[in-house]
């Protein structure tokens, strides 16, 4: 009975582990960090001179994405949410 659970339980950790890490390579995409940095910033309460820092970075950001450079993006939203306090 022991041995069935014990494989039965390998069976499911190796089933879900494809899904695990698709959840995790998704979360670490340069739209998944715009949307937490857009989160952020909506309760964040800014000085103009960081206002004005945070959306030449979320432009910067948003043209890198339809430019289709995706490190580049995730760089600057980086840098984006380091500036929000996110990170």
């Amino acid at each position: 009975m022991l041995r069935k659970l014990m494989i039965a339980a390998s069976v499911a950790s190796v089933l879900a582990m494809p899904a695990m890490a698709a959840e995790e390579k998704a979360a670490d995409t340069c739209e998944a960090m715009l949307q937490k940095a857009a989160q952020v910033a909506a309760a964040a309460k800014l000085d103009e001179a960081a206002a004005k820092t945070v959306a030449e970075l979320k432009a910067k950001a948003q043209e890198q994405m339809k430019a289709g450079d995706e490190e580049g993006c995730k760089a600057t939203a980086a840098g984006l949410l380091k500036a929000l306090g996110a990170e």
